[in-house]
């Protein structure tokens, strides 16, 4: 019985490094397609969910308030922020001329961030909430609009245009996602 030799184990070595080699490779590509894939999906609902959160909000609003609380505001709607003025709910329905407010708006702290706070009456029922909308944002827009579509000032508006650009979380440079959507009051529906 014959055993290898040493150059036969040299080549045998030097095939298996290189087949390994190609392995590998193929693994870490396969590796960062999962990833920048997964990101995508991910950019995707967190730009899908942030927009519809909006879109139901403006939906609920009778009016663009100037800004929150009215009197000396925190947050004064303008092109990167939407104060929104929301009937108060009672066990009973809706609560004439009172109203809770809804703050969209990026976070002071952390850019990247856009929150919603709803700020409730106290007579009403609706629950006060500070919710992230998205931590990927790259930029956020309003526009107010009237019936017919032209912009006017906010108090004066029948409905709300939002776009909403997210950041790539892959570290691409120049990759983001954008959304946009035009929204009718409530008190200006059919």
């Amino acid at each position: 019985m014959r055993g290898f030799t040493l150059l036969e184990t040299v080549i045998a070595a030097g095939i298996a490094l290189i087949v390994g080699t190609f392995l590998v490779a193929i693994l870490v590509n396969h590796s960062g397609l999962f990833y920048k894939q997964n990101s995508i999906v991910s950019e995707g609902l967190s730009l899908n969910d942030a927009i519809r959160e909006i879109e139901n909000n403006i939906r609920q609003a009778v009016y663009v308030a100037d800004g929150y609380p009215e009197s000396a505001p925190d947050y004064a709607t303008g092109v990167e922020t939407l104060v929104l003025k929301l009937p108060a709910l009672s066990e009973t329905g809706v609560i004439d001329g009172i109203y809770d407010y809804a703050v969209i708006a990026k976070d002071p702290s952390e850019p990247k961030v856009i929150r919603l706070w709803i700020f409730p009456d106290p007579q009403s029922t609706r629950k006060a909430s500070n919710l992230v909308l998205t931590n990927l944002l790259e930029s956020i827009s309003f526009k107010f609009l009237d019936k017919s579509g032209n912009l006017v000032a906010p108090a004066s508006a029948a409905s709300v245009g939002t776009t909403l650009t997210v950041l790539s979380q892959t570290g691409s440079v120049g990759s983001s996602r954008a959304s946009s959507a035009v929204t009718t009051l409530r008190n200006f529906g059919p």
